[in-house]
């Protein structure tokens, strides 16, 4: 152990040292009580003692050397008091960090935190089986480690403005995920369509080994089916109505679905398109044919969609299997379109789990429906699929498995560079956290009421973060901890910004002596 400063005094949060050292806001270091080492975290940094202003005012003559002249000792301007909170000892019963609730006495030397402690700060270790080694603990080489089981079974955000790394820090994690300690079953829903580079997975080396090698599968928008028999009376009203939908026409859709959905033992069966139709069709009384003209008219909307078919639906079992990375590439289509996907393979995911798991399906008489292993999703774009105002056909489905998927085995990941567009108890589900640079003071009051484990000096510091770095809080960790990402094995997600003037130069056009003259349609003479 090497010391550093000593403890000048503490009040109830706190305690100050003074060291010669510059602390960053998240650093740690530790002191010995009880034959404990009780490891703290810095929480700022300040001079101890300043030079008299009348030493400042010239811009020739530094301070020091007038300091100098007059007699003053320099060494007395070199010290820093900085504070520290108390995260505690590590009780290895526990497996926690236990506070001593005694703050260190005046006089108590303070140690750097060595590799042995910080060590503690992880729940597993690096190489572990369920574990995820995601880069560097600051100003240190020693590993920031995440538990997997804690990660995916109780939900984690990833939180960062655009330019930060999230999508980097993304590809970080899935690299974890897929390799050879965890050979999870993870699926991509990819707004952008900016995740495809991540099929490099399958061939990397660092990631396979003589018996296992991680598969990839990429899906693209046309090649997405959705049975409308798995279509609910909601979702049929919102793809028909454009605002003119009366609530009779209403009444009498969920009539016929009803009627339809349900057989006289009132047993749930599937049904297509063309019975749905002639269902709406055998209400006609006389005396409501406009109204039945009208549903029909914007039924047409959902016949006419090549998304929506009688027998196709989301294939779970072809989505989800250990050791294979699904991405869903929806990038081509629109918002409600995506929203609506997300909504149905989130609902069935979570029927197929729960069902599997209270044993009302069986792999012999639900092939498609069981599913015997615990599933992870990446939500790119979350607040666009739970928005904290308005709402989104898939908002309530998801609120749902972020509070009731862990029994189930259903991981959620938020991914989201406006946590503060993000409905709040949703991001307040998600107990493991990985947040970077936000500069937004709305996004970070967000954060800071939804995410319990950041303390307020460690938002703070959320503009100042470079890229790659980021605090991690939450379950899968001891403690907060601020990160320095580690390199990717995998290629370069497209996230990132267009280098445009980079571009520009070195554009050739395919026939670089054309010169393109535009003039008014009447005749000019141009001398070229």
């Amino acid at each position: 152990m090497t010391v550093i400063g000593t403890v000048l005094t503490h009040s109830k949060d706190d305690f100050t040292f003074i060291t010669k050292c510059p602390f960053k806001v998240g650093e740690f270091v530790c002191y010995l009580m009880n034959r404990n080492h009780i490891l703290s975290r810095v929480r700022y940094t300040e001079p101890l003692n300043d030079y008299p202003v009348e030493f400042l005012f010239d811009a020739v003559i530094g301070a020091s050397d007038l300091a100098a002249f007059y007699g003053l000792d320099n060494n007395d301007y070199q010290y820093y008091r900085v504070s520290a909170a108390v995260v505690g000892y590590f009780n290895r019963t526990f497996n926690e960090f236990i506070n001593p609730r005694v703050k260190p006495l005046s006089g108590t030397k303070i140690e750097l935190a060595d590799a042995q402690i910080l060590s503690d700060v992880n729940r597993v270790s690096r190489g572990d089986v369920g574990s995820a080694h995601i880069g560097t603990i600051m100003s240190t080489n020693s590993d920031a480690v995440l538990s997997v089981r804690e990660m995916v079974s109780q939900h984690l955000s990833v939180i960062a403005a655009t330019g930060a790394g999230k999508s980097y820090t993304v590809g970080v994690i899935v690299e974890e995920l897929m390799s050879k300690n965890n050979m999870a079953s993870v699926l991509i829903f990819d707004p952008h369509g900016e995740y495809n580079v991540l099929s490099d997975i399958q061939n990397n080396p660092s990631l396979c080994d003589d018996d296992y090698r991680p598969k990839v599968k990429i899906v693209k928008s046309d090649q997405i089916k959705i049975r409308v028999s798995d279509l609910r009376v909601a979702d049929f009203i919102s793809i028909m109505d454009d605002g003119s939908m009366t609530e009779k026409m209403k009444r009498l859709f969920k009539k016929g679905y009803d009627k339809l959905k349900k057989d006289d033992k009132k047993k749930i069966r599937n049904f297509t398109k063309n019975e749905l139709q002639e269902t709406i069709e055998s209400l006609r009384d006389g005396k409501n044919e406009s109204t039945i003209d009208g549903i029909l008219w914007r039924y047409g909307r959902v016949t006419d969609e090549k998304m929506f078919d009688d027998y196709q639906g989301i294939p779970l079992r072809d989505y989800f299997q250990p050791g294979q990375l699904t991405i869903i590439d929806v990038s081509d289509i629109g918002g409600w379109k995506q929203q609506l996907i997300a909504d149905i393979l989130l609902r069935r995911l979570f029927d197929a789990r729960k069902g599997t798991d209270n044993e009302y399906y069986s792999e012999y008489q639900h092939p498609d429906m069981y599913i015997p292993y615990p599933t992870f999703i990446i939500l790119e774009e979350a607040h666009r699929f739970a928005p904290q105002a308005g709402e989104a056909k898939s908002k309530n489905t998801l609120k749902t498995i972020l509070s009731e998927g862990r029994k189930f085995g259903i991981g959620i990941a938020m991914v989201t560079q406006r946590p503060s567009k993000l409905d709040s108890d949703s991001l307040s589900q998600c107990m493991t956290q990985i947040t970077m640079r936000i500069i937004n003071p709305t996004d970070q009051k967000q954060i800071e009421q939804s995410i319990e484990s950041v303390s307020r000096d460690l938002i703070e510091e959320l503009p100042s973060l470079a890229r790659g770095q980021a605090i991690i809080s939450g379950v899968a960790i001891n403690t907060p901890v601020t990160v320095n990402i580690r390199s990717r094995c995998t290629a370069q997600i497209r996230g990132q910004s267009k280098d445009a003037p980079g571009i520009w130069r070195e554009y050739k056009p395919e026939q670089e002596n054309n010169i393109i003259i535009t003039a008014p349609s009447h005749k000019l003479d141009v001398g070229v």
